[in-house]
């Protein structure tokens, strides 16, 4: 019994070997067939890549557009704020100057007040002049500064 299994075990190898017998034109062929595969893969895919690379390229600009439009109105809000810290610098410059102003024609006024006659008169003019004119420059500096 044993060797009727080996002799159908050996029969049935051979048969299955003969089924699948291939030859080196067969390998060609399907060689040639892939190659052909591929090539048509490739340029059936073509236009497709093409049109990818395109969108991409297209995205990239409106992206590079968007990003200087940004910068632009980024600058612009930057300066804006410049301007505006400038002005209300300016006008707490303004104020300081003025608060100065007056204590000094105060402080002046009170020392004029211990002099009589005509001494207390030109004195009284001298720092009136005196604040005036400082008054004036301070109102052109922050007008400078507004313009």
């Amino acid at each position: 019994m044993n060797t009727i299994m080996k002799s159908l075990a050996v029969a049935a190898t051979f048969t299955l070997a003969g089924c699948g017998v291939s030859t080196q034109a067969d390998v060609d062929k399907a060689s040639q067939n892939r190659a052909a595969d591929v090539a048509k893969a490739r340029e059936n895919a073509q236009p497709n890549v093409d049109a990818a690379n395109r969108e991409l390229a297209k995205t990239q600009e409106q992206a590079d557009a968007k990003m200087a439009d940004a910068h632009a109105d980024a600058s612009r809000e930057i300066n804006k704020a410049t301007v505006q810290q400038t002005k209300q610098q300016a006008k707490a410059d303004y104020d300081i100057s003025m608060a100065q102003a007056e204590g000094n024609l105060s402080v002046a006024l009170e020392k004029c007040k211990m002099m009589t006659g005509d001494a207390a008169t030109s004195c009284t003019q001298t720092a009136q002049s005196v604040h005036d004119q400082a008054v004036e420059a301070i109102k052109a500096k922050l007008t400078v500064a507004y313009q």
